[in-house]
């Protein structure tokens, strides 16, 4: 028998938070989504653009925020924060934390969706690129803002004439940061690229990569036609070092398809940073029982790829990198789950 006065806790109010929380709600169940930011939104409020269909991230963000607000099950929490979790029964007993010391809250909730996103890593790792030192080197997010603001028309300086992009910063590195591919950071990279050259067709872009990985629907024509009709440069090489002069910055490269060394002057340096977990992701899936690998990502059940503990769920890259629309099918494969829970009586 379907018990609508079950009730679920949604920990972050990114895409996969929300939409997880929206489906929850959708279905008539209670569900309180909260966020320790003061908005919605996460890392989509933070895009320009979007691959592979150049859409605004702000339009999907903007239809999410408008949907949730029709559900009168769902609640939504901002500035908060979970403080402590403990199991009782089929009950989670959740401590909630707001910005003011005096703004607490308990909940009790059965069951839990774990949507934390990530950070990225920290590329002043990689000192002979001049992260943290250099203004003008920055990572992926950091110019996400830039193009913001270019977009916008706030930015008053001098168009850039040249902005260089290095791929896998710290991913599949073992020396310096993880093994592993952070599977979006070949598109982003394109996208941002081809933004350049939309913004200010007199610039160069350069992409300094080892290869690309283009392993999605409409994924290969979007980074061939960045190179072909965007005219976006691709080097094949990893960068050696970023050196401030004349007033930019020199780029020292390989080109390991042509076999020579290569020096480019740009404005800006944008470093692809790996995805990595969120610090709070392993203290709550400590609260809530949920399993992590390694890294520190939550790592999903053999037999459900939603589940990462009893009444516990994720979505979202705190299980790994995964780019916008997969953020929202997970966020909707977390919340069936849920559903299908509550539908069985919670049993």
């Amino acid at each position: 028998m379907n018990d609508k006065a079950k009730t679920a806790l949604v920990v972050g109010g990114g895409l996969a938070g929300m939409e997880a929380a929206l489906k929850i709600g959708q279905a008539g169940y209670k569900v309180f989504l909260v966020e320790k930011e003061t908005v919605l939104g996460g890392v989509l409020r933070q895009l320009y653009s979007s691959f592979p269909r150049w859409e605004n991230p702000q339009d999907l963000l903007n239809n999410k925020v408008q949907q949730l607000g029709l559900y009168k099950e769902i609640s939504i929490l901002i500035g908060m924060t979970v403080k402590t979790a403990r199991r009782e029964k089929d009950a989670f007993i959740v401590d909630l934390q707001g910005l003011d010391e005096g703004d607490n809250r308990q909940i009790v909730v059965d069951a839990v969706v774990l949507a934390t996103g990530f950070e990225l890593f920290d590329a002043s790792l990689y000192g002979e690129y001049g992260y943290g030192i250099y203004p003008n080197v920055m990572n992926s997010l950091e110019f996400e803002a830039k193009l913001k603001e270019w977009g916008s028309g706030q930015e008053n300086s001098q168009p850039p004439q040249a902005v260089a992009f290095f791929k896998c910063v710290g991913s599949r590195d073992r020396s310096k940061g993880y093994p592993y591919c952070s599977k979006i950071c070949c598109m982003y990279t394109a996208k941002q690229a081809g933004v350049v050259k939309d913004m200010f067709p007199a610039a160069k872009s350069y992409v300094f990569y080892m290869d690309y990985r283009a392993a999605g629907k409409e994924y290969e024509e979007f980074v061939r036609s960045v190179i072909e009709t965007k005219h976006v440069r691709y080097v094949r090489g990893r960068p050696s070092k970023v050196i401030p002069e004349n007033g930019r910055l020199l780029v020292r490269a390989e080109d390991t398809l042509m076999g020579v060394p290569i020096e480019v002057e740009v404005d800006m340096v944008v470093l692809a940073a790996a995805i990595v977990p969120r610090k709070e992701t392993k203290m709550l899936a400590e609260y809530f029982g949920a399993r992590t690998d390694q890294y520190g990502f939550l790592d999903h059940d053999t037999f459900n790829p939603a589940k990462v503990g009893d009444r516990v769920f994720f979505a979202g890259a705190c299980g790994f990198a995964v780019e916008t629309q997969g953020a929202q099918y997970q966020g909707a494969a977390a919340a069936a789950e849920v559903i299908a829970l509550f539908n069985q009586g919670g049993e």
